[in-house]
């Protein structure tokens, strides 16, 4: 009889602890989604940076066109990715590239943190370096 009585008076009450445990697996599951958004945004911008660079180092290496910022821009935007700089000299390559993130729940609680930056350095090896040995090289001293 008393066993029937607490039964009767704990109804319901467990629905309510499952409400709370959903809720908590939810605002777990959401973070745990936006932080797959920022790795799978990191792999994008690290891919067109390396792209960009390499492109830009291609075209250094065999001097087919001086408009480099404009290759960089067009591999940018071909990995859906904005070119912030692209900074290139004989030997080296510099490009940064940036994709913008929309998150679910961490835009609730911290602002601006929907940017994300990759940089890429290449060097440029000519075949005419000392280390190919396809060229005489004379050194001159005084």
């Amino acid at each position: 009889m008393l066993l029937r009585k607490l039964k009767m008076q704990n109804r319901g009450n467990i629905s309510f602890l499952v409400l709370a445990v959903l809720m908590l697996f939810l605002i777990l599951f959401i973070v745990v989604f936006d932080l797959c958004q920022i790795f799978t945004a990191r792999e994008v911008t690290k891919k067109a940076s390396d792209a960009a660079s390499l492109a830009v180092a291609q075209n250094l290496l065999f001097f087919e066109n001086l408009n480099c910022n404009e290759i960089a821009e067009k591999v940018a935007q071909s990995n859906n990715c904005t070119l912030v700089e692209c900074s290139y000299n004989y030997d080296e390559v510099t490009v940064t590239v940036e994709k913008e993130v929309r998150f679910v729940l961490l835009d609730k609680f911290i602002e601006e943190c929907g940017v994300i930056r990759s940089t890429s350095k290449v060097k440029v090896v000519y075949p005419w370096d000392e280390q190919f040995k396809y060229c005489d090289f004379y050194k001159f001293s005084y």
